[in-house]
């Protein structure tokens, strides 16, 4: 395992294929693998898809809360507005969290990382997804 300073808040862990951010400042691992950015499936299977994700050694992934996926923004960048630490974000679409909107039972906050803008969806539409796990 290699570990490679991106800046003094980030480090990408990089083990052949597989890349994760650590962010000390938060306590969370992020995943930031293609898939991140290439497919785009369900908030149901989104929740799944991280369940069941073993990425490195590590087998405790979730899909984010609004509130974590909104701490990886960058507001001074625009597609994509993340963190530089990132390699792949689609830089114009919507991101799944787990975090439910308050007005209906079938539809969950995201992030769009062309701007940072949040908004929400049904759980039925095909969105990207980015796993986070706590660090212990």
């Amino acid at each position: 395992m290699r570990i490679v300073l991106i800046t003094a808040m980030f480090f990408s862990v990089i083990m052949a294929e597989t890349t994760m951010i650590k962010d000390p400042k938060t306590n969370l691992m992020w995943e930031d693998t293609q898939h991140a950015e290439n497919v785009k499936i369900t908030q149901i299977k989104a929740k799944e898809y991280c369940r069941e994700l073993t990425l490195g050694s590590f087998d405790d992934w979730r899909l984010p809360t609004l509130a974590e996926l909104l701490s990886i923004v960058d507001y001074t960048r625009y597609k994509p507005a993340i963190l530089n630490a990132f390699s792949h974000t689609e830089k114009e679409s919507f991101y799944w969290t787990n975090t439910a909107y308050a007005d209906t039972s079938d539809e969950f906050w995201g992030v769009n990382f062309k701007d940072g803008a949040t908004s929400n969806a049904a759980e039925y539409y095909d969105r990207y997804v980015r796993c986070v796990r706590d660090i212990k």
